[in-house]
């Protein structure tokens, strides 16, 4: 195999990995618990990152990671 070829065949594999992640989708059932959670409990999501609770902290993570991504349609 060529050099040429092998840079190819990452790139290629960059591409699909970074098409991939684009688009997140959240099941209906799941969409708004954290927010109804932090309502619930009037905890901040940043007090959330550090709950006993691992599903309560992956959400927390995730939205605190969600709020840097550009959102179509959402005005600041």
């Amino acid at each position: 195999m060529t050099e040429e070829r092998i840079n190819n065949i990452i790139s290629e594999s960059i591409d699909l990995l970074i098409e991939s992640k684009k688009n997140i989708h959240i099941k209906k059932k799941n969409k708004g618990k954290f927010n109804a959670l932090k309502k619930r409990t009037g905890k901040s999501t940043e007090e959330l990152t550090h709950s006993k609770n691992p599903l309560t902290r992956k959400r927390a993570i995730f939205a605190k990671n969600a709020k840097k991504w550009h959102h179509k349609g959402k005005k600041k």
